[in-house]
């Protein structure tokens, strides 16, 4: 440990603890008896570590306690001796074997902060001021799933070949299949991969064996575009409406459309390419009377509309309500609404956002 950290060792040897022991029961036990993690200098970028230890990710000397900075950068360092001695990745590709790690990390962190605040999320978000010196709590919670680097860089890049960009792609398709298969199933498939890729050299193709075989699903599509392809998953509401009619009831039309290029159809496709196979994308909407209907689409075409005939107007409808489709790019055009409730969204940012100019005053204040 540098020295402006040693204060921190046993937050960082717990972290390294609780990650060994969640991998073994997770998946099998940890291959070595012994593993060494160096922290590094913060500025020095010549690092030589001995053979066979670990260098963890440069962490700044000063984070707040609930950015979980420490406990993500030693559970990232361990996830990645994990992966390399438990599988030989020489013939992956090194972003999937990052997509592994960044997921494993994930999870990690998740239970060391559910343990620490009693809320399993990946971080909370941390500003910092005076130039990047100073951090502050803004406590905006960040999903484990499907929030914080590297995923930004996916989101404002998403056909981006940089490392991070692929990895953070390859987080957003395995969270994507434990959504479709279920957590169970997932990590049964990832334990399956694991231990018939002892001994060899298992490609991208013996996973999705592995997967189908392990879920007794055909996933061939999921592969096929989220694994293997480079498209842009993006579904939208883009209109909502009722019209009253003479009988006392009300019309309702609900128009989702598919704006990117890769489909999430949930099946195989047909030979019959007139009709629809596949529930990849579930439609919620919601009407006044609070009745609600889940429809079911798959996907692969431009646009679909959904009717229907009932006692009540629409209030609102949502694609995907259950958050299954993580790669989805732009999840702010999946709702439409009728009818804002209070407390919204924007309600709650604008109460944290004088919170934040609130407290920016008073550091100010503080330094005149």
């Amino acid at each position: 440990m540098q020295g402006e950290r040693r204060g921190e060792s046993a937050r960082y040897q717990h972290a390294a603890f609780v990650a060994i022991r969640i991998l073994g029961e997770w998946l099998v036990p940890f291959p070595d008896s012994t593993l060494t993690l160096i922290d590094p200098p913060f500025r020095d970028e010549r690092v030589s570590p001995p053979v066979g230890a670990v260098v963890l990710d440069r962490v700044h000397w000063w984070t707040v306690s609930a950015a979980m900075a420490p406990e993500l950068s030693v559970a990232r360092a361990v996830s990645r001796r994990y992966w390399e001695r438990v599988i030989d990745g020489g013939a992956l590709p090194p972003w999937f074997v990052g997509g592994l790690v960044e997921y494993s990390a994930r999870r990690i962190v998740a239970r060391l902060s559910d343990e620490q605040f009693f809320s399993p999320f990946r971080s909370r978000t941390e500003e910092r001021f005076f130039t990047g010196f100073v951090p502050r709590d803004t406590r905006v919670p960040l999903r484990p799933e499907d929030e914080g680097d590297p995923v930004p860089a996916y989101r404002m890049n998403p056909r981006g070949v940089t490392p991070s960009t692929r990895e953070a792609r390859m987080l957003l398709a395995l969270g994507t299949l434990e959504r479709w298969i279920g957590r169970p199933t997932f990590d049964s498939v990832l334990l399956a991969f694991v231990q018939t890729s002892s001994g060899g050299r298992p490609t991208i193709a013996d996973f999705r064996r592995v997967a189908s075989a392990t879920s007794q699903q055909d996933l061939s599509w999921l592969f096929e575009q989220a694994f293997d392809g480079s498209g842009v998953f993006d579904y939208a509401v883009s209109n909502i409406e009722s019209a009253a009619q003479s009988d006392g009831r009300y019309r309702t039309t609900v128009v989702v459309r598919r704006v990117g290029d890769a489909t999430f159809s949930g099946a195989g496709k047909s030979s019959f390419t007139a009709f629809e196979r596949g529930r990849g994308i579930t439609v919620l909407t919601s009407f006044a009377d609070r009745d609600s209907i889940r429809d079911s689409w798959d996907g692969r075409g431009r646009e679909k509309r959904l009717e229907y005939l009932g006692p009540a107007p629409v209030v609102s409808a949502q694609l995907d309500p259950d958050r299954v489709l993580l790669l989805d790019l732009n999840q702010t055009n999946n709702s439409r609404t009728l009818a804002p409730a209070s407390g919204t969204a924007g309600t709650r940012w604008a109460g944290r956002w004088l919170l934040w100019m609130e407290d920016a005053l008073l550091t100010y204040a503080s330094l005149l």
